[in-house]
């Protein structure tokens, strides 16, 4: 005939260290040999206050004690021990069942309840069942261990989230924040969020809501791919571009985001873009950049109306210069020219190599007086600076200003037209376009 309460399987006790608080000494004489059969070590005490103190020095597995002890209260020594580990299993015994013992238990987070005589089989079931549960949390921590290990060595950083809170970040993402651990960080009381920069160097929107953040990091990784972290150095607040990728764990409601730095490849760019829009010789902007420009302010003049004014400049005679000088003298005087032209106009006006010794000034918001008044000043500065081998020489300047339905063609046509003018007065002078 099958046992109808069968002996549970020891196998979860054996490693495991009782501590066991019972002031009844036959109680204890009974249920000492029990233990012992089928846990690891068995550490005894008498009273709360003994309990206590083993629990301290002898930090046990699971915990077995009464309520009604004199000196030290069961439910008074569980509250100390709470207080001290609030994760340790904990089995009551008690010949009571009051409402109000309950209710104190409960509130204390009792795992089990023994209710004496106590059987022992039904004490060891209550033990197993405690045992399980700490051997699939230890199991489940270790596991935890071992993925937070994996996710520390890896070079890229890395952050785990659910949809509202960050969980996790990697030992090399906590590096870059400044922090020893993820527990100082979130003490610090800073949000991640407010550290993300979009690829174009803006802020993330904070609203308030905890989640947001990680709305628009998912938006950036689908739209865009690269986001930018500040980091604080010794020397300074910089913000580092990374390619940023995610998995989703939809089972657990979990993401995970890698970030590479990619400051090399950003760099790169940057250089192969400065290549391709910058005048090899001068330094300044090459035609391509310049029609980039001129749509742009066009664009931007015609929408709100505003004033948008050109200058085309030439150096005059700069053919006889490389004839009788050389081309690298030539050069040098191109290079002289341009340098001071950029240093005597405004940060927001543009400069750029029309082509040979022709340069182009995109004056945004400006009018056709202020224009004309800059490239006079610029003459004169030409006009009266030593160039390197040559002296002196002077250049030519035709002015533009932007008309109702402007084209790029037609505004940069009409400042050739007074630059040709200008050339055909004499040269050294500056001519202004003639309006329809």
């Amino acid at each position: 005939m099958t046992d109808p309460h069968p002996m549970p399987d020891p196998d979860h006790l054996k490693e495991l260290t009782v501590l066991f608080v019972e002031d009844d000494p036959d109680i204890h004489q009974l249920l000492d040999r029990v233990i012992l059969r089928h846990a690891r070590t068995l550490i005894t005490a008498h009273d709360g206050q003994e309990g206590f103190r083993q629990f301290r020095s002898q930090r046990p597995d699971i915990i077995v004690t009464d309520i009604l002890m004199p000196t030290l209260d069961g439910l008074a020594m569980t509250k100390m021990i709470r207080e001290a580990d609030s994760e340790i299993p904990i089995i009551v015994t008690t010949a009571h069942n009051d409402e109000e013992y309950f209710l104190r238990s409960i509130d204390l987070g009792i795992d089990r309840y023994v209710l004496k005589p106590t059987n022992p089989q039904t004490l060891l079931k209550a033990m197993n069942h405690c045992a399980r549960a700490l051997w699939r949390r230890r199991e489940q921590e270790s596991a935890n261990r071992y993925v937070r290990f994996i996710l520390d060595i890896q070079p890229n950083l890395l952050l785990v989230t659910n949809h509202q809170q960050l969980e996790y970040i990697n030992r090399a993402f906590l590096k870059l924040l400044g922090y020893p651990s993820l527990d100082h960080f979130l003490a610090s009381g800073e949000s991640l969020g407010e550290r993300f920069l979009t690829r174009q160097g803006d802020p993330f929107p904070q609203s308030g809501h905890a989640g947001d953040w990680i709305e628009t990091l998912l938006t950036q990784c689908h739209e865009q791919g690269i986001v930018h972290l500040r980091c604080i150095d010794p020397q300074q607040v910089k913000a580092i571009p990374f390619a940023v990728t995610f998995n989703a764990l939809p089972e657990l409601n979990r993401y995970i985001f890698s970030f590479s730095d990619v400051t090399h490849l950003e760099q790169e760019k940057q250089r192969l873009e400065i290549q391709a829009y910058t005048d090899a010789l001068t330094g300044t902007c090459n035609r391509a950049r310049l029609q980039g420009v001129l749509n742009t302010e066009l664009r931007r003049a015609h929408r709100h109306d505003l004033p948008l004014s050109v200058v085309l400049c030439d150096i005059d005679h700069f053919k006889k210069v490389n004839d009788r000088f050389g081309h690298q003298v030539g050069d040098d005087v191109l290079r002289t020219f341009s340098a001071l032209v950029a240093a005597n106009i405004r940060a927001e006006d543009i400069l750029a190599r029309w082509g040979g010794e022709e340069f182009m000034i995109v004056s945004p918001q400006t009018d056709l007086e202020r224009m004309r008044q800059m490239a006079e000043k610029l003459k004169h500065l030409v006009e009266h600076t030593e160039f390197p081998t040559v002296g002196r020489i002077t250049a030519s300047f035709g002015v533009a200003q932007r008309k109702s339905h402007d084209t790029i063609r037609e505004l940069t046509e009409r400042a050739d037209q007074a630059l040709y003018a200008a050339k055909n007065a004499g040269r050294n002078r500056v001519e202004i376009a003639q309006e329809d």
